[in-house]
């Protein structure tokens, strides 16, 4: 997909009003129009006002501003504001092709504000970069059955009596899966008059820290939150120096891969990829849990952020055992969109396994098989998605071309206008609330 830029308007708008402040600048962005969605070919018009800690408009300095399509395609080449000459002053652009125009600002910004903000431009007819494979269910189906086939489940359930309450029992839990097993926490209501419970199951997001090591349980549901690495998570993992172990792993999947976690294998094989067994093993921890006969199987929900969000793609397109998901600015989605002349989702799988000619080749003809967007028309339950507008980890051009290829009528998506890699609280409550039901 070849992207335009044909028209480039620029305005300065108004003098610097403020004090002279050397110090750290905060931008406010807006857009002529209030939802940030246009038609290709409408002209869109960024106003930004630079302001210091104080609130007030900084009147030395300079700020630099450019406008591209989310990727490396320039639409407005990089302008530079004396900030003494003026402050308030606009930048205008358009795109003639369904995609994201971003405004970068430089220098970074300390405190409130972005440093990049974008508008959508018909955003639902934005495809992801390449086709699914022609095998891509065949092979799916096959390695679940391989599975199945080849390496018993072995579920282990430990309760742990210093995290349960008399509302909930709280458990470690792990599954086998090809070459290693999957770890994660389980919580269980324990009013039994109560049961068949809801379930609301979720992957971590990526990193490490507490939001890959803890979980909350529930009195009211079966939480299941899983981990995607080889090794136990620990809510006490300040106190443990778990972090050492995961840095460990990173370096192994370095020094063997010349990548980390995320991309690791793909340039291998589809099994060596990091997030093959991971996937099997999660997705059968699944089917575990729903055959419980305390389940609601009526009511089995997904919820995950980032590479949690991608997972939801993964697990909710292979496994249809799931009633409700919400997605939080996923990951690992539309994994060949620098096809199309825009920024890949995260990982960028195949632009980090680019270290040879041969390894990108390899990870380019592989990487469809791990791509949200491929899973996501697999998907037969109602489905929620937050996109971050200003979001450079996981692009909204990408979780758009992710989002478009759900087929079922109950989606929607809701737009975090100058949201970056986070998520609104309002977000996380309605959707949460709604996955909930």
């Amino acid at each position: 997909m070849k992207m335009k830029s044909s028209l480039f308007l620029l305005a300065l708008v108004a003098a610097a009003l403020g004090v002279s402040a050397a110090e750290p600048l905060r931008y406010a962005v807006a857009a002529d129009r209030a939802t940030c969605v246009y038609a290709c070919g409408e002209t869109a018009t960024f106003t930004v006002t630079v302001t210091g800690t104080n609130g007030q408009r900084v009147a030395t300095g300079s700020v630099q501003a450019s406008l591209d399509n989310f990727g490396p395609q320039t639409v407005a080449a990089a302008v530079t504001w004396d900030l003494a000459k003026t402050n308030v002053f606009t930048l205008a652009g358009r795109l003639d092709a369904p995609g994201f125009l971003r405004l970068n600002l430089s220098p970074a910004p300390q405190g409130n504000g972005p440093k990049v903000w974008s508008v959508a431009y018909d955003p639902t007819r934005i495809a992801k970069g390449s086709p699914s494979p022609a095998d891509f269910d065949a092979y799916w189906a096959g390695e679940r059955a391989r599975l199945r086939r080849e390496v018993p489940l072995d579920p282990q359930v430990v309760r742990v009596p210093e995290r349960s309450t008399s509302a909930f029992d709280f458990f470690r839990v792990s599954f086998a899966t090809f070459g290693r097993r999957v770890y994660g926490y389980l919580s269980v209501p324990t009013d039994k008059t109560k049961a068949p419970f809801p379930v609301n199951a979720g992957v971590n997001a990526a990193g490490f820290g507490g939001w890959t090591n803890d979980m909350a349980g529930r009195p009211d549901a079966i939480c299941l939150q899983m981990s995607v690495y080889p090794f136990e998570p620990d809510w006490r993992w300040q106190e443990t120096g778990l972090k050492a172990t995961y840095d460990a792993m990173n370096e192994a999947c370095c020094a063997k891969y010349g990548c980390g976690y995320s991309c690791a294998g793909i340039a291998v094989s589809r099994e060596d990829y990091f997030f093959h067994s991971v996937l099997l093993g999660i997705d059968r921890a699944i089917d575990w849990l729903v055959a419980r006969p305390d389940v609601d199987r009526t009511r089995v929900a997904y919820q995950g952020t980032s590479q949690g969000g991608g997972f939801g793609f993964y697990l909710t397109g292979l496994n249809h055992a799931f009633t409700r998901a919400a997605f939080y600015v996923p990951a690992i989605t539309d994994t060949m969109g620098y096809r199309a002349g825009r920024r890949s989702g995260w990982p960028q799988i195949v632009e980090n396994n680019s270290r040879t000619p041969e390894t990108r080749a390899a990870a380019e003809r592989l990487a469809p098989y791990f791509d949200g967007a491929n899973f996501a028309s697999r998907i037969a339950c109602p489905v929620r998605v937050a996109v971050g507008f200003s979001d450079t980890t996981c692009p909204p051009c990408a979780v758009y071309a992710a989002y478009n290829e759900i087929k079922v009528k109950d989606k929607e998506i809701v737009h975090g206008i100058g949201m970056t890699h986070s998520c609104f609280g309002t977000f996380y409550r309605d959707l949460g609330a709604w996955a909930g039901k």
